[in-house]
């Protein structure tokens, strides 16, 4: 959720950078564009634990590294997808000891630990009982319950240019703090919009997320990831702390109209990074479960794949890893298989047809009859894609491409049964 104590001209390019840190911690870099007429609040809600102390949140200055995002993303390839839009949103409610406020940079900045402390920070400040009413209201659809999440606040001054003093468009420099999570493993990103103090079921996107991600996590999220660990682009001692030294980042874009919410990434279930992928003597597997984090799949497919990711991975691995042993052995002689080597020339199947190489940009139709080694993508009504490759003494005609495939769908559906 980002919401603004007061209407504001115009948000947008908003860019989030978050990964898991020490002791239960997640870091959280934010940064936009914004237009103000006036001084006002930008308001982050946290999935802190309940009842956090007031010292919860350690806010980090990077006003020194106003570049941070502009370096984060030279380490991924240019994403042509993003255009910037967005929109205004809302203001104020009631006073005991005052919050701490900390100079951070350009801002001043406050946690508040829950929501009735509200009204231990200025009146400007505070975000108003419509607002709060309406959160209420989509809390239970919603799945995160405001009332007793910690909130950052943040000060923002408007910025006038030009002899006559004009309200300015600025790029606020990157907002950093460390928090403690309710939710450790998981990832979350502060993505509800409240427009000029209404919450509508569906917004216009306009951010960039990025992330560090450990072990399943990593392995199960089909964001793009970049060319090199981030400290290639992003410096270390600039960023304070903010990203890991040695590992790559992730990359997403959200665009455009969007169920309204905020995102959390989360690792699959009772699955670890290395149960995601397997092979044998005569073939190898990779495990998707690209749909476990889909941002709101709004068709019925989508939606059972996901269920399939966040509820039963553990049987589909489990079912990958034995079922094919059991398959490859009692197929052997029928099939054609040879052992998965590395030398064995490439093929993929695309659509019903075998093809050369890895992809149709570069691949042409194959011609049964020679070693190789083949890519399928198998998949159910409600298992997403899955990789299985398979080496072949001579490659399968299509009558037994055919075959293969439906047995390797059956394996795939009964994993999950």
């Amino acid at each position: 959720m980002c919401c603004f104590s007061l209407p504001v001209r115009f948000v947008g390019g908003t860019r989030i950078f978050a990964r898991s840190a020490e002791l239960g911690r997640q870091w959280l870099v934010y940064a936009m564009n914004v237009e103000l007429d006036e001084e006002l609040a930008m308001v982050l809600p946290l999935p802190v634990p309940p009842s956090p102390g007031d010292d919860a949140v350690s806010f980090v200055d990077l006003s020194g590294y106003a570049s941070f995002f502009t370096h984060l993303e030279a380490a991924f390839p240019p994403d042509w997808g993003s255009a910037p839009q967005a929109k205004g949103l809302m203001r104020s409610a009631p006073s005991r000891r005052p919050l701490a406020v900390v100079e951070v940079g350009e801002f001043e900045a406050s946690f508040v630990p829950r929501r009735a402390d509200f009204r231990r920070l200025d009146r400007r400040f505070r975000l108003s009982d419509a607002v709060w009413a309406r959160l209420d209201g989509r809390s239970a659809d919603h799945g995160a319950n405001y009332a007793d999440w910690g909130f950052a606040v943040f000060q923002l001054r408007p910025r006038r240019a030009g002899f006559l003093g004009r309200i300015a468009r600025q790029t606020v420099h990157p907002m950093a703090f460390t928090f403690p999570t309710r939710e450790p493993g998981a990832l979350f990103f502060p993505t509800l919009h409240v427009h000029d103090g209404h919450l509508p079921a569906r917004a216009s996107f306009d951010h960039m997320l990025f992330c560090q991600a450990d072990g399943a996590l990593d392995a199960a999220l089909p964001w793009d990831t970049s060319a090199e660990p981030l400290e290639a682009s992003v410096s270390p001692a600039r960023a304070r702390g903010a990203i890991a030294a040695g590992r790559r980042g992730r990359r997403t874009s959200l665009q455009g109209e969007l169920p309204n919410r905020d995102v959390v990434v989360r690792p699959p279930t009772a699955v670890r990074a290395e149960d995601l992928a397997g092979k044998g003597e005569t073939y190898s597997y990779c495990v998707h479960a690209t749909s476990l984090n889909l941002f709101a799949p709004e068709d019925a497919l989508r939606r059972a794949w996901q269920r399939t990711a966040r509820d039963r991975l553990p049987g589909l691995c489990g079912g990958l890893r034995e079922g094919l042993r059991a398959l490859t052995e009692a197929r052997r002689d029928a099939w054609g298989l040879a052992p998965l080597v590395p030398s064995l020339p490439q093929h993929f199947v695309n659509g019903a047809e075998l093809w050369t190489g890895l992809d149709y940009l570069t691949g042409a139709p194959a011609v049964p009859g020679g070693p190789g080694q083949v890519t399928m993508r198998v998949f159910t009504e409600t298992v997403e894609p899955q990789d299985v490759t398979l080496g072949f003494a001579r490659l399968p005609d299509q009558a037994l491409l055919c075959r293969i495939r439906a047995e390797l769908a059956v394996l795939v559906r009964r994993s999950v049964e």
